[in-house]
């Protein structure tokens, strides 16, 4: 599709309205992420534990493999649906409302202690979860290549979603606050009542380009549809090496409780610090990492993201009481180091997938954002599934003060986190695309084509 270069961007009110939604999803899953594993099997001494230890992981990974087997079709259908609102507005406005309600019941298991029926309900629970947020996620995360086609929009819109992003984590940070004073279940009340504006506001202003939607008489099949994306060699490279830095990525989110509470001996409430610590980091870090890809071009920004990755997120083993500082200023000088190596981790995929998706339309000739879209969902869905299935068992190596051996399986995971990272570096040298990865001549002029 030909663009003019002096073609006017849309309003900012596109960017702000994207990026609400995005800031509403993101506070439900770093939640999720950050406090459902504690929740469930809190430390020694902490509370009482709700499910099996050794069961848990069990259970999350069949609630995600479940959800895998929808994702494809649901980006098929995000792709090819025919409406007067358009092929992804409809999906996310209508699955928006089950979400919120979900997210809360997700919080409010019905036996007290350990109980195999919590760890059905916890099955059924987080399966519908996941399920209804890919029928936002994935025509959400579709909706950018359309909502932006100049790659000087992407770059805004990315930066304005990548924001927005962050602020939900800060949000979600703060749910160790909320849990001290009002307990879990409150806390996840407080947030759904929350995000319900900020899912539901942005269909006032969000409008899907005309011209879109795919002809009946040109659709592929299902199938076909899948062959022809997993032909695609660069989308190949960019989904592997996302496997690691996604695994990395989560195992730190899931821990980062533990990190506070076990490793630098402070109180639930002290989570915040190390949340808004993380994220105004990379906050300070994304105009020099949208500077450096200019400069330099993204291939080589993210890929020295996941090098400065490697090596930093390692540097968990090493706190403790063996040097003259405190935990606390440890555990946040290493909270800092690692969001600012990762800012490019952070920033730059949407922009990669979306080079690949106008690839791709160049050799189908339709646009099928969905089926990529809902490729990287559903692999963001195995990752946490496996993230949440090893945890446990690095869990029972040590993951409080008062285990025999401490925090180690707590600590391990940045050692572990370390190596994933150089996984995906080297397997990213592979990238196909990386000629239009460039600086910003050379990448505007591809990406406006």
């Amino acid at each position: 599709m030909q663009t003019s270069p002096t073609r006017s961007l849309p309003s900012i009110r596109v960017d702000l309205s994207f990026s609400l939604i995005q800031l509403g999803t993101t506070i439900l899953w770093s939640v999720n992420d950050g406090w459902l594993l504690y929740f469930y099997l809190p430390p020694e001494g902490k509370g009482q534990a709700l499910v099996p230890l050794a069961l848990y992981g069990t259970v999350t990974l069949i609630a995600r493999v479940a959800n895998a087997l929808v994702t494809p079709p649901i980006g098929y259908w995000s792709d090819h649906l025919r409406s007067r609102w358009g092929r992804r507005l409809p999906l996310m406005f209508s699955a928006s409302l089950p979400l919120l309600i979900i997210f809360v019941l997700l919080w409010l298991p019905p036996v007290k202690g350990v109980s195999v029926v919590n760890l059905v309900y916890l099955g059924v629970m987080l399966t519908l979860f996941n399920v209804i947020q890919s029928f936002v996620l994935i025509p959400l995360g579709s909706l950018l290549p359309e909502l932006a086609v100049l790659d000087k929009h992407r770059v805004r819109l990315t930066m304005w979603s990548s924001t927005f992003q962050l602020l939900g984590v800060i949000a979600a940070g703060m749910a160790g606050l909320l849990i001290d004073h009002f307990g879990f279940t409150r806390m996840a009340l407080t947030y759904a009542v929350f995000a319900l504006p900020l899912l539901y506001l942005p269909f006032l202003t969000l409008r899907e380009q005309p011209g879109r939607q795919i002809d009946v008489k040109q659709r592929f099949g299902f199938l076909q549809s899948l062959k022809i994306t997993l032909r695609n060699r660069a989308f190949l490279v960019l989904s592997v090496a996302g496997v690691f830095f996604w695994m990395a990525t989560s195992f730190v989110m899931s821990v980062m409780p533990y990190i506070v509470t076990e490793v630098c001996a402070l109180q639930v409430s002290d989570a915040p610090y190390f949340y808004i610590a993380g994220v105004l980091a990379l906050l300070a870090c994304y105009p020099a990492v949208n500077w450096l890809a200019g400069r330099f071009g993204k291939w080589n920004v993210f890929a020295g993201s996941l090098l400065a990755s490697a090596l930093i997120m390692p540097g968990l083993m090493l706190i403790g009481p063996w040097f003259p500082v405190s935990l606390m200023a440890q555990g946040i000088i290493w909270i800092l180091l690692q969001s600012i190596a990762m800012s490019g981790i952070t920033m730059l995929p949407q922009t990669f997938a979306a080079e690949i998706t106008d690839y791709d339309e160049q050799l189908t000739g339709q646009r099928r954002e969905g089926a990529y879209y809902s490729a990287w969902v559903l692999l963001g869905q195995l990752i946490g599934a496996l993230a949440g299935a090893v945890l446990p068992l690095l869990f029972m190596l040590g993951r409080s003060q008062s285990d025999v051996n401490g925090p180690l399986g707590v600590r391990l995971t940045g050692l572990i986190g370390g190596v994933l990272m150089l996984v995906s570096l080297l397997i990213f040298l592979k990238y196909p695309l990386r000629h239009l990865s460039g600086t910003k001549g050379t990448t505007g002029k591809n990406n406006e084509s």
